[in-house]
């Protein structure tokens, strides 16, 4: 059966949204998740990186204000901009199923 047009371009969208999902939840794994929490101790802040591991909130000590701690902040940016991304690519995703009767 021959498929119109308009299901093809649909077909290789989803195929694209697809590859898409995939690649961003493989950075996902490389990127910390949680939070960087100052704590001040005499006079000096200190950097934590909180998450959740099951039930238990987690502390993990990163240092002082560094180079470290900025980039850890653009890590868990990142990580928020591509949930969002993958939050939109899922609901197109269903979008395309259902135009594709799947």
């Amino acid at each position: 059966m021959k498929m119109s047009l308009l299901a093809q371009i649909v077909a290789e969208e989803k195929d694209r949204i697809e590859k898409m999902i995939t690649g961003y939840e493989a950075a996902l794994l490389t990127l910390p998740k949680g939070v960087l929490v100052s704590k001040p101790v005499k006079g000096n802040h200190y950097f934590y990186l909180q998450y959740r591991d099951g039930k238990k909130t987690v502390s993990k000590y990163i240092g002082k204000e560094s180079d470290k701690v900025t980039d850890i902040k653009l890590q868990i940016e990142r990580r928020k901009q591509i949930d969002i991304l993958l939050k939109s690519l899922r609901e197109e995703y269903a979008l395309a199923q259902k135009y594709m009767g799947e």
